[in-house]
Protein backbone atom coordinates (compact mmCIF):
# COMPACT_ATOMS: atom_id res chain seq x y z
CA UNK A 1 0.00 0.00 0.00
CA UNK A 2 1.74 3.58 -0.70
CA UNK A 3 1.35 6.26 1.75
CA UNK A 4 -0.27 8.29 -1.12
CA UNK A 5 -3.49 5.90 -1.22
CA UNK A 6 -3.61 5.45 2.33
CA UNK A 7 -3.84 9.28 2.92
CA UNK A 8 -6.42 8.86 0.55
CA UNK A 9 -8.43 6.65 2.49
CA UNK A 10 -8.31 7.90 5.14
CA UNK A 11 -8.71 11.71 4.08
CA UNK A 12 -5.77 13.34 5.17
CA UNK A 13 -4.67 15.90 2.76
CA UNK A 14 -1.02 16.39 2.02
CA UNK A 15 -0.19 18.97 4.33
CA UNK A 16 -0.73 16.18 7.41
CA UNK A 17 2.84 14.74 6.21
CA UNK A 18 4.94 17.89 4.44
CA UNK A 19 3.84 19.70 7.89
CA UNK A 20 4.90 17.20 10.22
CA UNK A 21 1.93 16.39 12.13
CA UNK A 22 2.32 12.67 10.62
CA UNK A 23 4.51 10.66 9.61
CA UNK A 24 4.69 8.23 6.71
CA UNK A 25 5.06 4.96 9.21
CA UNK A 26 2.07 6.35 11.35
CA UNK A 27 -0.47 6.65 8.14
CA UNK A 28 0.56 2.90 7.09
CA UNK A 29 -0.23 1.97 10.37
CA UNK A 30 -3.64 3.71 10.92
CA UNK A 31 -4.42 2.49 7.23
CA UNK A 32 -3.95 -1.36 8.52
CA UNK A 33 -5.78 -0.19 11.47
CA UNK A 34 -8.93 0.90 9.64
CA UNK A 35 -8.95 -1.96 6.75
CA UNK A 36 -8.92 -4.12 9.86
CA UNK A 37 -12.03 -2.82 11.81
CA UNK A 38 -15.42 -2.46 12.33
CA UNK A 39 -14.96 1.22 12.34
CA UNK A 40 -14.93 1.79 8.79
CA UNK A 41 -14.84 6.22 9.22
CA UNK A 42 -12.35 8.08 8.06
CA UNK A 43 -12.83 10.74 10.63
CA UNK A 44 -12.54 8.82 13.51
CA UNK A 45 -8.63 8.18 12.52
CA UNK A 46 -7.97 11.76 11.62
CA UNK A 47 -9.58 13.11 15.07
CA UNK A 48 -7.56 10.13 16.83
CA UNK A 49 -4.10 10.96 14.57
CA UNK A 50 -4.63 15.04 15.97
CA UNK A 51 -4.91 14.48 19.73
CA UNK A 52 -2.09 12.05 19.37
CA UNK A 53 0.01 15.02 17.61
CA UNK A 54 -1.29 17.55 20.43
CA UNK A 55 -0.54 14.69 23.27
CA UNK A 56 3.20 14.04 22.10
CA UNK A 57 3.75 17.87 22.63
CA UNK A 58 4.42 19.80 25.87
CA UNK A 59 4.34 22.95 23.89
CA UNK A 60 4.16 24.00 20.52
CA UNK A 61 6.09 27.21 18.37
CA UNK A 62 4.35 29.40 16.90
CA UNK A 63 5.24 27.93 13.30
CA UNK A 64 3.39 24.50 14.86
CA UNK A 65 0.27 26.67 15.67
CA UNK A 66 0.19 28.30 12.58
CA UNK A 67 0.28 24.72 10.76
CA UNK A 68 -2.80 23.35 12.50
CA UNK A 69 -4.64 25.98 10.89
CA UNK A 70 -3.74 24.83 7.58
CA UNK A 71 -4.69 21.29 7.84
CA UNK A 72 -7.41 19.94 5.48
CA UNK A 73 -9.54 17.24 5.35
CA UNK A 74 -9.57 15.11 2.45
CA UNK A 75 -11.35 12.42 2.73
CA UNK A 76 -14.39 10.42 1.00
CA UNK A 77 -16.33 10.68 3.92
CA UNK A 78 -16.68 14.54 3.20
CA UNK A 79 -16.13 15.46 7.12
CA UNK A 80 -14.25 18.44 7.87
CA UNK A 81 -12.63 18.16 11.41
CA UNK A 82 -10.81 22.12 10.96
CA UNK A 83 -13.24 23.77 13.58
CA UNK A 84 -12.84 20.36 15.96
CA UNK A 85 -8.95 20.42 15.59
CA UNK A 86 -9.06 24.10 16.52
CA UNK A 87 -11.63 23.43 19.57
CA UNK A 88 -9.05 20.56 20.83
CA UNK A 89 -5.52 22.80 20.18
CA UNK A 90 -7.40 25.77 22.41
CA UNK A 91 -8.50 22.82 25.36
CA UNK A 92 -4.99 20.81 24.98
CA UNK A 93 -3.71 23.46 27.25
CA UNK A 94 0.00 23.33 26.07
CA UNK A 95 -0.34 27.11 24.31
CA UNK A 96 1.45 30.25 25.74
CA UNK A 97 -1.00 32.93 26.82
CA UNK A 98 0.49 35.27 23.93
CA UNK A 99 0.23 32.49 21.45
CA UNK A 100 -4.02 31.72 22.97
CA UNK A 101 -4.11 35.69 22.32
CA UNK A 102 -2.90 35.47 18.63
CA UNK A 103 -5.42 32.92 17.80
CA UNK A 104 -7.67 36.25 16.52
CA UNK A 105 -5.62 36.52 13.64
CA UNK A 106 -7.24 33.76 12.08
CA UNK A 107 -10.87 34.65 11.50
CA UNK A 108 -12.88 31.38 12.23
CA UNK A 109 -11.92 31.51 16.00
CA UNK A 110 -13.63 34.24 16.43
CA UNK A 111 -17.69 32.33 14.75
CA UNK A 112 -19.20 29.85 16.30
CA UNK A 113 -19.11 27.22 17.60
CA UNK A 114 -15.05 28.01 18.25
CA UNK A 115 -16.16 31.38 19.42
CA UNK A 116 -17.29 30.88 22.88
CA UNK A 117 -14.67 27.92 23.47
CA UNK A 118 -12.10 30.43 22.84
CA UNK A 119 -13.15 33.01 24.73
CA UNK A 120 -13.62 31.03 27.66
CA UNK A 121 -10.47 29.74 27.78
CA UNK A 122 -8.93 33.09 27.98
CA UNK A 123 -11.36 33.70 30.71
CA UNK A 124 -10.28 30.93 32.80
CA UNK A 125 -6.60 31.71 32.20
CA UNK A 126 -7.92 35.41 33.41
CA UNK A 127 -8.92 34.04 36.68
CA UNK A 128 -6.08 31.64 37.27
CA UNK A 129 -3.96 34.54 36.75
CA UNK A 130 -5.64 37.04 38.52
CA UNK A 131 -8.84 35.73 41.10
CA UNK A 132 -12.33 35.17 40.39
CA UNK A 133 -13.00 38.20 42.52
CA UNK A 134 -11.39 40.43 39.71
CA UNK A 135 -13.01 38.73 37.08
CA UNK A 136 -16.23 37.99 38.35
CA UNK A 137 -17.98 40.86 36.28
CA UNK A 138 -17.40 38.80 33.28
CA UNK A 139 -17.84 35.77 35.14
CA UNK A 140 -21.71 36.95 35.09
CA UNK A 141 -21.81 38.46 31.77
CA UNK A 142 -20.40 35.90 29.70
CA UNK A 143 -23.51 33.18 31.36
CA UNK A 144 -20.85 30.12 30.99
CA UNK A 145 -21.97 27.13 32.76
CA UNK A 146 -18.38 25.72 32.62
CA UNK A 147 -17.12 29.16 33.97
CA UNK A 148 -19.64 29.28 36.59
CA UNK A 149 -18.94 25.58 37.09
CA UNK A 150 -14.78 25.94 37.04
CA UNK A 151 -14.93 28.82 40.09
CA UNK A 152 -17.34 26.45 42.08
CA UNK A 153 -14.01 24.08 42.63
CA UNK A 154 -11.18 26.95 43.43
CA UNK A 155 -10.33 27.56 46.82
CA UNK A 156 -10.25 31.06 45.87
CA UNK A 157 -14.37 31.22 45.72
CA UNK A 158 -15.64 34.14 48.36
CA UNK A 159 -19.10 33.87 50.37
CA UNK A 160 -20.53 37.00 47.30
CA UNK A 161 -20.13 34.93 44.51
CA UNK A 162 -21.60 31.51 46.24
CA UNK A 163 -24.41 33.70 47.01
CA UNK A 164 -24.60 35.27 43.26
CA UNK A 165 -24.19 31.32 41.75
CA UNK A 166 -26.60 29.85 44.07
CA UNK A 167 -29.06 32.93 42.97
CA UNK A 168 -28.17 33.33 39.52
CA UNK A 169 -26.23 30.18 38.55
CA UNK A 170 -26.87 29.46 34.59
CA UNK A 171 -28.76 25.98 35.32
CA UNK A 172 -29.67 24.34 37.94
CA UNK A 173 -26.16 22.36 38.85
CA UNK A 174 -24.42 25.34 39.28
CA UNK A 175 -27.09 26.66 41.67
CA UNK A 176 -27.42 23.47 43.09
CA UNK A 177 -23.47 23.02 43.97
CA UNK A 178 -23.52 26.87 44.84
CA UNK A 179 -26.28 26.22 47.30
CA UNK A 180 -24.09 23.33 49.15
CA UNK A 181 -21.01 25.09 49.15
CA UNK A 182 -23.28 27.53 51.06
CA UNK A 183 -24.18 25.50 53.76
CA UNK A 184 -20.61 24.58 54.46
CA UNK A 185 -19.46 26.21 57.27
CA UNK A 186 -16.76 27.92 55.49
CA UNK A 187 -19.28 30.42 54.14
CA UNK A 188 -22.21 30.18 56.68
CA UNK A 189 -23.08 33.16 58.01
CA UNK A 190 -20.49 35.25 55.59
CA UNK A 191 -21.65 37.59 53.06
CA UNK A 192 -18.33 38.91 51.90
Amino acid sequence: MSVESAMSRLGYSVEWLSLGILTEDYILAQYAEIENSEDKNAEHYRCGAFTDYLNSKKELTDFEVHNVFKLRDNGPDNCNLHEDRIIQLIHVNILSDDQLNLLEIYPEVLKKPIQKRYFRELLIRKVNRTSIDDCFFEIKETRDSYVQGYILTLDSLLPKHVIWLQENGINRRVRNVAKQLYANRKFMGSSE
